[in-house]
């Protein structure tokens, strides 16, 4: 009995520890960010302007402009959970150079030379300042709002306040917490979650045209996110785009079918 009662108390301490882990260190596993010096200089092909911005809290907020001459408009971008502008400008230069759009991205709090503190809150009304800041050059008809697996939080909390044109949502999660009950399926998600994103409650307010691109392989945010989110939208137009094979960091592989969905967006 003695032996049964010490396992127990072993078993319930680890449980408890493992608890504690999980709800302190989360911010690690949702966000994978580097921080890169403030004196560091980006080097693209096409012609931006580096944007620091200050948030209410006195954040400062780090992102580019990539730009053309005379272009069609301009794509807000919110991008994934791990690489900072170093990476994730190469992709909005190309979307730039590709399309004929100014391209406006940013760095989430802690990634890059962003800085502040990571609350929910403050994180996703960051994304308003680099809305605005489109506004100053832009009319809200000429503005896309397109967010990326994580930064579907953040593009879909931009569109549910303003009027953007149109928003994209790509390999975008329903919410955070159906992703960790899918992948911690033995754990209390619910109160373990600091961080609650999620596109579920927006959708409905959101009126805009939407499209949603999604992979049907994909093993980080299953294709019944997709769907999910497709079905919950209230806009009147809307369309699913299927990357049929596609997993989560794999579309632009599939070319016809990704790019294509892209021209028809942007083309």
């Amino acid at each position: 009995m003695k032996m049964l009662m010490r396992f127990l108390k072993f078993a319930i301490l680890s449980l408890i520890v493992l608890l504690t882990m999980l709800y302190f260190f989360q911010e690690k596993l949702i966000f994978h960010s580097t921080q890169i010096p403030q004196d560091h200089v980006y080097q693209f092909e096409t012609e931006f302007d580096e944007l620091l911005l200050t948030a209410a809290d006195g954040a400062m907020l780090n992102g580019l402009h990539f730009k053309q001459a005379d272009p069609k408009g301009v794509i807000l971008y919110c991008h994934g959970n791990a690489g900072e502008l170093d990476d994730w400008g190469t992709w909005a230069q190309e979307l730039s150079e590709r399309y004929h759009y100014d391209v406006v991205i940013w760095d989430y709090r802690g990634y890059g030379k962003s800085t502040g503190k990571r609350r929910q809150n403050l994180m996703l009304n960051d994304g308003y300042l680099f809305y605005d800041y489109c506004k100053t050059y832009f009319s809200e008809d000429e503005i896309t709002v397109f967010g990326r697996s994580l930064g579907g939080f953040f593009a879909t909390h931009i569109a549910k306040r303003s009027k953007p044109s149109k928003l994209i949502l790509e390999s975008t999660p329903t919410s955070l917490l159906n992703i960790a009950k899918r992948e911690y399926p033995f754990l209390p998600s619910k109160q373990l979650l600091r961080f609650k994103f999620q596109n579920e409650g927006n959708m409905a307010d959101i009126k805009m045209p939407t499209y949603i691109i999604h992979g049907t392989d994909d093993q980080l945010v299953p294709f019944d996110h997709g769907q999910g989110l497709f079905a919950l939208s209230s806009a009147k137009i809307k369309k699913l785009f299927v990357i049929d094979g596609g997993g989560h960091n794999n579309l632009q592989n599939f070319k016809d079918l990704y790019f294509g969905a892209l021209g028809e967006l942007f083309e």
